[in-house]
């Protein structure tokens, strides 16, 4: 028998190319895409068959929802439990209103919010505890309706008749970290609610209005300021300008009713040096080993604990590390410094140049600058992530505006996909899917994924075909 010969009885081998079977096998994976992207449309089809009745139901689903997460809260109160962050911050409001200090003269700070906080909370502190946690609690779903609805406005353009998935998606992917803003006390949702109100007054045209909800986001906690970078950016003079106003009319002025000039000026200062400058090897802010544990999800926390052999939960368990690299502080600050560097390069690169934004691409503007305050703040811990809300109502709009089928919409669920599916690690996996990174490199995906779209809007593609950035790329 000669070589290659086929023995009688046997099937012929098979005589395609490499490169055919390639084709073959690649036709065959696009037949079952389009087949399950056609499934999904029905699905999506059959939701949105449900409007206006939808609208209702949606807002009815956020209501139980809300009303559910405070009963926590509030039994931890009735029942005498440790009640979290709402302790601090009905004593830090009484120690601002009988004059007391806010900062000790030594040791650790409780309270690490800028001054202005503590003026904030001293008024509601007068109506006593119950009533000061009852306030926090409704405050707190306010904002998670503020959120949500500014979310759908500013994603699609108006607030009724919107798909209910762009308002079940975001808020369903960020439940964890909406509940832990309820259980703690933390107000992250809210800090939220007012920089989407800043994006819905630029868009309204109402510059100084944006930049006071800017400038009382940071008298909150201070990293809503580096959203000023961005009115610079954008020449958004007014804004920037009613940003910083109204920040030091709350640090500076706000307090006058409770101290007198020096003392405000003094925990100012005192604020700023201990706290919003403090970092080193042990630890950033007042936080100590926390501040490098699995809970802050910043690219300062992250670094450290991955590239340092810094204990993932030292307040737990000191000898636990999650390391992959062995490397010194300073060369762990130059890993950082060149991700941030690379992270705002890209994010100047995606924006459309020589001109304003337009409507749609001002809201993928916003959502990657959320994402990037988010990233870069020092302590950021898992909570604050679900300032992912809105970039995630922005993405899920991207997929439901684009043709059925089409790759616009394949690129945008599957780099949405896999940050929801890297988010979700922290479910099954707390303490080891957080220690690792889980929500901050499923923030980094987000803001690749919102980047590259913004990029093709004003590129040599159009990104979803029929809608009004799409339009606009024409």
């Amino acid at each position: 028998m000669s070589q290659g010969a086929t023995p009688a009885g046997d099937p012929p081998r098979p005589t395609a190319s490499v490169p055919a079977r390639l084709a073959s096998a690649a036709a065959e994976l696009t037949r079952l895409g389009v087949r399950g992207d056609n499934r999904l449309q029905r699905w999506l089809d059959a939701l949105r068959a449900r409007q206006p009745r939808a609208d209702r139901q949606m807002l009815a689903a956020l209501g139980i929802a809300m009303v559910l997460f405070s009963l926590f809260p509030i039994a931890n109160f009735l029942l005498g439990r440790y009640a979290m962050d709402y302790n601090l911050w009905y004593l830090t409001g009484q120690n601002y209103l009988h004059s007391r200090p806010i900062y000790p003269a030594s040791g650790p700070f409780e309270f690490i919010y800028p001054p202005s906080a503590a003026a904030m909370l001293a008024l509601p502190a007068m109506l006593g505890r119950p009533v000061f946690i009852l306030g926090l609690i409704a405050l707190n779903s306010l904002a998670w309706l503020a959120c949500s609805g500014l979310t759908v406005w500013l994603a699609a353009g108006a607030l009724a008749r919107q798909h209910p998935l762009l308002t079940l998606l975001p808020s369903v992917a960020m439940g964890c970290w909406i509940w832990d803003t309820y259980l703690l006390g933390q107000p992250a949702l809210v800090l939220l609610a007012l920089m989407l109100g800043a994006a819905a007054s630029l868009r309204h045209g109402r510059p100084a209005l944006a930049g006071v909800l800017i400038g009382t986001a940071a008298a909150i906690k201070a990293y809503p300021l580096l959203a000023v970078i961005y009115l610079v950016y954008r020449r958004h003079w007014r804004a920037a300008g009613a940003a910083l106003l109204s920040l030091g009319a709350w640090l500076l002025v706000v307090p006058l009713a409770f101290r007198p000039p020096a003392t405000a000026v003094a925990e100012a200062a005192t604020w700023t040096r201990q706290v919003a400058f403090k970092y080193g090897e042990s630890g950033i802010s007042q936080r100590g080993v926390r501040s490098f544990s699995f809970r802050n999800q910043s690219i300062m926390g992250v670094a450290n604990r991955l590239l340092r052999p810094v204990p993932a939960d030292g307040e737990a368990d000191p000898n636990w590390k999650v390391n992959v690299a062995n490397l010194g502080f300073r060369a762990v600050n130059a890993v950082i410094a060149a991700t941030m560097l690379g992270l705002a390069a890209f994010y100047l690169r995606s924006m459309p140049r020589g001109r304003p934004p337009k409507a749609r691409e001002e809201a993928l503007e916003w959502a990657m600058l959320l994402l990037l305050i988010a990233l870069a703040s020092p302590l950021s811990f898992n909570y604050g992530f679900v300032w992912m809300l809105y970039p995630i109502g922005i993405a899920t709009q991207l997929v439901l505006e684009a043709a059925p089928a089409s790759r616009a919409r394949a690129r945008a669920i599957g780099w949405l996909g896999v940050a929801l599916l890297v988010q979700a690690t922290a479910l099954p996996l707390r303490r080891v899917a957080q220690a690792y990174g889980g929500p901050f490199f499923s923030a980094v995906i987000l803001f690749i994924g919102l980047g590259t779209m913004l990029g093709h809007s004003h590129g040599q593609s159009v990104l979803v075909p029929g809608s009004d950035l799409a339009n606009e790329a024409r």
